[in-house]
Formats: structure tokens, C-alpha cells, sequence
């Protein structure tokens, strides 16, 4: 896989429609520029939800409690202890380092874009994936995704330097990449593995002998702590046990959100993939990027057989793939076809951007409005004597907002505060376990989907 000269999709190097190619930089700041755009629009005005709150209370902690818990995001937490300890700790400020990796992330798939494309590829590329709803969504929580779509990027730039390259330093740096990839979120991490072992599988001649130090270096960092994580996801007890095997509609969703543009991301990317094979006979980048693209989804879905995991949020991994083969679609398609393709892309992504940005007026898009539970409970504090959560799990994003939480209470006059998946009320058994079974309900306000303000007193009869 040579990428001395670039591959010329429209037919023009130079031109597109009469218009000037741009250049590496100006298509990295369009791109990025336009990542930085969409991440700030409204970015403080939703409410924080229940994963978020973690993220707030994990940047307060010391280091130790982040192994000691059997944290994932060990990396991310202490980029983010380090943030908040400079920047403060508003909502805006905890989602901004997503942002952040959002616009690293569009400006490092044009940079890759460009060693084998001509420059309308790259740039329709990097604007693919800034625009992209899916990244924009995390982009705007304080959560680790986006950056790990920079870095995974990162990472494969590392590796095409490495083939190039041949050094041992170069592979060295590529393995310790590998393993930051890994160690930032292992599931993540590993589900980028196979458009790896395919580079350099079309590559083996490069790879031998210095390229063994990165898979020793791997072997060394990644596998064990890959290893860790899997230990500490099986078993009772465990947190995520809850999480269901995901049905046929929740794949095809997933696959349609993750490949960008309202959904049209899917078709393109096939177009995409059509086009290297057929036209340019390029069977080589066609295999590389299908597998970029859609491995991960078979890698997500086999574990899923007997332990299930979230099949969204992972997968974000493979959108810079995607956006790559919609570029090369649409550039390929030719003027007419082409910019038929990328109006309809325009007007999709709209949508579904203005669709992503109402949802902030809900609370949030996960139907949590934290800030508002708190803060009428807190308004109301004077009908009860005490606040406690369930469940427990969901205490820190309470807190963040102020709620003065106690893990159980007997008082005569409870507020409690209840997050649910499926919106269900706390059963009996839970309500013991806090310390209030014997107590009525006297009101619900509900704030979101999920979240609930309840007010307990203690029945007449007990």
C-alpha cells in the first residue's frame, strides 16, 4: 500500500468543479474549525446525566481510587483531575476537553485522508466527521469517546509511520500508542485491532524485525490491562449485568448513527467501498477501510452472545472510516451525482442536528434533568428531613448539583430522588434497604424520562 501519489477520486487533482483544490491547511481548519462550531453550541445548557456524573465526581478523586474501583476510564480521569483542578468544574467546562478531541479528531482524518486522497477527498472527509451527529452528541458530554476517536486516529497515523518508516523507534512509539489506545478504554481499543493487523498485514514486509518491539510492548501494557477489564466486567455483582443483549432494531440504529448523516453514511460508505474496488482498483484501501468501518460491529456483537455491552458509544471508533468512504463516494460520483449525494447529506445532518440541540430544552437527551430535581428539592427542603438517592449508583451526579445525599434514612419525611432506565418505580425492596419501607407516597414530580422527586412521610400506622 503505497501512498507516494495521491489517489485522484474526481478525476482532477488540482480542480473540482472549476474550483481550486485547498490546501492540507486550510482544509484541517475548515474541518476542525467546524468541529469547534457544533461542540460549543449549547454546550452548558443540558443538564449533566447520570454517566457525566460520574465523570465530575472521579475529577475530584486521588489516583489510587481510580484503580482501587475498578475504574475504565483511568486515563480520562486524570486528564479530567488535572482540567477541572485549572478550568473549575462547570458543565461547560467538564464536556469541553470532548470537544476538544472532536476537533483533534477532524483535523488528524484529513491529515490521513490526504496520504492517499486528493485534497476534495480529505477535506469532504474531515467534514464528514466533524458534522457527523453521532460525534457531535458526544462531542458535547463529559464523557472519554471523543478524545478516543482522536486517539485512535493518532494511533493509526503512528502505524503508517512505523511501516514507512521501518525504525525501531518508530514501531516502539506506534506500541506505546497501541497501549495508551487500550488502556484509554479497552473495548474500545481493541475493536480498532483488525483494520491494524490489516495494514500491516498488506504491508508484512515492513513489518519484520523491529515491528516484533510493538507487539512486545503491547503484550507488555495492553493485554494485561485488556485482561483486567475483562476480569473485572464478568461475574456477580458486576455493574453492567444489567445491560441486555441488543436486538435487531437496536443494531441497525446503532449502524445508522454510527456511519453519520441522518443515517445516509451506510449507503455512501458502500458506495465508497464499491468505487475503490471497481473504478480505481484499489482493493487494498477498500479492504482496510471496510474493515475500519464494520468489524467493529461484529467484534461488538459476538460478546454480546454472553455479555452484553453498549454497542453505541464504543463503535464511535470506527466513524472516521465512515467518513472517509461517504468523501470518497461522493467525490467519485462525480459534479452532478456527487453534489446530489452531498446536498441530501447537508440537509440530513441538519435535521438531525437541530433535532440533537432541541433536546437540551428536555433537560438533556437522556431525560435526566438533574439540575431541576435538585433544585426544587432543595427549594423544598423545609417538608422533609432528609434527601437520599436510588439508586445509589446514580449519587454523584446528585450531588454535583448540591443535594445534601444520605446513603439511608428513617426520618418521618424523606425527599428521594430515583433514576430509572425504564422509568419504573423503586420497588418495596429497595425502599427498605434506604431505610423507608413503611413510608407512603405522597408526591411525584417526574423531571425527564428517568429521573423523579418523590416525598416520602412515614404512614400513620407505623
Amino acid at each position: 500500500m503505497s501512498n507516494a501519489a495521491p489517489i485522484t477520486a474526481s478525476g482532477n487533482a488540482r480542480s473540482l468543479s472549476g474550483i481550486r483544490a485547498p490546501s492540507l491547511a486550510l482544509s484541517v481548519a475548515i474541518a476542525s474549525g467546524t468541529a469547534l462550531i457544533l461542540g460549543l453550541v449549547r454546550l452548558g445548557a443540558p443538564s449533566l446525566w447520570f454517566d457525566e456524573g460520574y465523570t465530575a465526581s472521579a475529577a475530584k478523586r486521588a489516583p489510587k481510587w481510580w484503580f482501587d474501583n475498578d475504574q475504565y476510564h483511568v486515563l480520562y480521569d486524570g486528564l479530567m483531575r488535572l482540567w477541572t483542578t485549572v478550568a473549575g468544574e462547570s458543565e461547560w467546562v467538564l464536556r469541553l476537553p470532548s470537544v476538544f478531541g472532536a476537533v483533534a479528531a477532524a483535523a488528524l482524518v484529513v491529515v490521513l485522508a490526504r496520504k492517499f486522497f486528493d485534497p476534495w477527498v480529505a477535506l469532504l472527509s474531515g467534514l464528514f466527521l466533524a458534522t457527523s451527529p453521532f460525534l457531535v452528541r458526544w462531542s458535547q458530554q463529559a464523557r472519554s469517546y471523543a478524545l478516543l476517536v482522536a486517539l485512535s486516529l493518532v494511533v493509526m497515523l503512528l502505524l503508517f509511520r512505523a511501516l514507512e518508516r521501518g525504525t525501531r523507534g518508530a514501531w516502539a512509539i506506534y506500541g506505546l500508542g497501541l497501549s495508551a489506545l487500550v488502556v484509554g478504554h479497552a473495548v474500545a481499543g481493541l475493536l480498532v485491532i483488525p483494520a491494524h493487523v490489516v495494514l500491516i498485514v498488506q504491508r508484512r514486509e515492513r513489518f519484520a524485525p523491529h515491528g516484533l518491539l510493538a507487539a512486545v510492548i503491547a503484550g507488555a501494557i495492553a493485554v494485561p490491562w485488556a485482561a483486567t477489564i475483562a476480569m473485572r466486567s464478568t461475574g456477580a455483582g458486576v455493574g453492567m449485568n444489567w445491560l441486555k443483549a441488543p436486538s435487531g432494531s437496536t443494531v441497525l440504529k446503532t449502524v445508522l448513527e454510527v456511519s453519520g448523516i441522518g443515517g445516509l453514511g451506510l449507503l455512501l460508505s458502500l458506495v465508497g467501498v464499491v468505487f475503490l474496488t471497481r473504478r480505481l482498483h484499489r482493493a487494498d484501501l477498500a479492504l482496510w477501510l471496510g474493515v475500519w468501518a464494520f468489524a467493529p460491529f461484529i467484534l461488538a456483537l459476538l460478546p454480546s452472545a454472553f455479555r452484553p455491552i453498549f454497542l453505541d458509544r464504543f463503535l464511535i471508533l470506527a466513524a472516521p472510516a465512515f467518513a472517509l468512504l461517504a468523501a470518497i463516494a461522493v467525490v467519485g460520483l462525480g459534479r452532478w451525482l456527487g453534489g446530489i449525494a452531498l446536498a441530501v447529506a447537508i440537509a440530513a445532518t441538519c435535521v438531525s442536528l437541530v433535532a440533537w440541540y432541541e433536546s437540551a430544552e428536555r433537560g438533556n437527551w437522556r431525560g435526566e434533568d438533574w439540575r431541576t430535581a435538585v433544585a426544587t428539592v432543595l427549594a423544598r427542603r423545609s417538608e422533609s428531613d432528609a434527601i437520599v438517592v436510588a439508586p445509589w449508583a446514580a449519587e454523584p451526579v446528585a450531588q454535583y448539583y448540591g443535594a445534601p445525599v444520605q446513603a439511608t434514612s428513617t426520618a418521618d419525611s424523606i425527599w428521594v430522588l430515583t433514576w430509572s432506565e425504564t422509568g419504573h418505580d423503586i420497588t418495596p425492596a429497595d425502599r427498605h434497604a434506604l431505610g423507608f419501607g413503611d413510608h407512603e407516597l405522597i408526591e411525584r414530580l417526574d423531571f425527564g424520562r428517568r429521573v423523579t422527586a418523590q416525598l416520602w412521610r412515614r404512614s400513620a400506622d407505623s
